[in-house]
């Protein structure tokens, strides 16, 4: 009688073991955390238990194949009690394949797919048997982990490293974070932020050349006097002949300070001189070679080394934490809507901020530009006239106005999505 005991018993202890694994391998760690933070106890080590994962699990794989072989054994037994002890291969079978279908139902299947729907409750149920399980067998647990690491330092010796958690994996865990409650709308946008900075290049930042302010270094008193004064910028780039050529950069309070002793200031002896940069250069390269060189500013260049346009400190620390407001920034809003499914949209407006704002996908799309009022102008494939349309998804785009040769302006309407080809 006890005989059928035991193979319960184990059957029992396998369908334990084989629910702790599944349990703590997809238990959610932050919601663990935040219950153990809270001063849950079975929490606090059901968190402890997770932290310590590969020694658990060398630790449930023992029990589990203890449990697993002593049913298999027990059961052979029975069954050459009921064959005869001259069919002893019979009898081997005959339980091997009974125990097999049991151990793989009951001990394997059920348990694990029961564990893994409710991990995060069941690894509270189970952590204190499951630390004095680690505890009972630590004496046969550590040495297989020390063989474990031996093994793994060969491994990584001929295996290229590769990421713990992909930049993707990282994005979908804070979103994940942030529905769970553990942190806010704001906290959840600024870690978004940084894995974006990463990726970042300056043409995607930089203010472009046609809203540069700049002097021309052989303007007169009078007119790089009125540039100064009407700026709000406090450094401001010098060109000769043409903005292509950039000889330095003027800091304003330097040229105030010179300006209190004298009426005719040189210009050229104020200069510092440029930092320049290429267009495609990452933004965290970026801030760190300015910190080093002590710049506030750099100009970015094309591949033909023309100037594309400048990028300051303030910009690339806005990709992180969002607009920076002074008392002498002007707020000026990319885009106005008009109606429930229409708006008025800058041509300076970056692209994907606008794919953003209709809650359209950016998956997919490809183009050299970074502003409506350049992607426009290749989508039309032609010099744009006011009035000019194109459609794109489930977006019918309007070219509302026009300077000289720059989209200033288009029209929106969002269509919904089953209606996105009727037009």
């Amino acid at each position: 009688m006890w005989y059928y005991v035991v193979i319960v018993l184990c059957l029992l202890s396998s369908a334990y073991f084989s629910a702790s694994e599944i349990a703590y391998n997809s238990a959610n760690k932050l919601r663990l955390k935040k219950a153990a933070d809270e001063g849950q106890k079975t929490a606090k080590l059901a968190y402890k238990i997770t932290e310590k994962f590969p020694t658990v699990l060398a630790a449930i794989l023992i029990g589990n194949n203890f449990a697993n072989i002593t049913g298999s054994a027990i059961s052979t037994v029975i069954i050459m009690g009921m064959v005869g002890k001259e069919n002893a291969s019979l009898s081997a079978l005959i339980a091997t394949l009974a125990m097999t279908v049991f151990i793989l139902v009951f001990g394997e299947i059920i348990p694990k797919i029961l564990a893994h729907q409710n991990a995060d409750t069941l690894v509270r149920w189970i952590a204190y048997p499951t630390a004095v399980l680690v505890i009972l067998l630590t004496p046969v647990v550590i040495p297989i982990m020390l063989l474990i690491k031996l093994l793994s330092r060969l491994w990584t010796n001929t295996q290229e490293e590769s990421p713990t958690v992909t930049e993707e994996e990282l994005s979908t865990i804070i979103d994940t974070i942030e529905e769970e409650g553990i942190i806010d709308e704001e906290q959840s946008d600024l870690l978004q932020s940084t894995l974006d900075f990463q990726n970042t290049t300056a043409q995607e930042v930089l203010t472009p050349r046609i809203h540069m302010v700049t002097i021309d270094i052989d303007d007169d008193k009078d007119e790089t006097e009125a540039i100064i004064r009407s700026s709000r910028f406090s450094r401001i780039p010098v060109y000769e002949d043409s903005i292509d050529n950039i000889i330095g950069i003027l800091n304003i309070n330097h040229y105030y300070k010179e300006r209190l002793t004298s009426d005719d200031v040189n210009i050229r002896s104020l200069l510092m001189e440029p930092y320049f940069i290429h267009k495609t250069m990452k933004i965290p390269a970026i801030l760190a070679h300015m910190k080093d060189r002590q710049v506030h500013m750099a100009i970015v260049v094309d591949e033909y080394g023309g100037t594309m346009g400048l990028i300051t400190m303030e910009d690339i620390l806005e990709q992180l934490v969002g607009d920076i407001w002074d008392d002498s920034d002007e707020i000026v809003s990319d885009y106005t809507q008009t109606g429930e499914n229409t708006y008025d949209i800058s041509g300076d407006m970056n692209v994907y901020d606008f794919f953003e704002l209709v809650d359209v996908s950016d998956k997919d799309f490809d183009s050299e530009y970074t502003t409506i009022g350049g992607w426009a102008i290749e989508m039309l494939e032609s010099n744009p006239r006011e009035g000019d349309s194109f459609k794109y998804k489930n977006l019918y785009i309007i070219v509302s106005e026009m300077e000289d040769m720059r989209v200033m302006k288009v029209s929106v309407r969002v269509n919904p999505i089953e209606d996105e080809d009727e037009e």
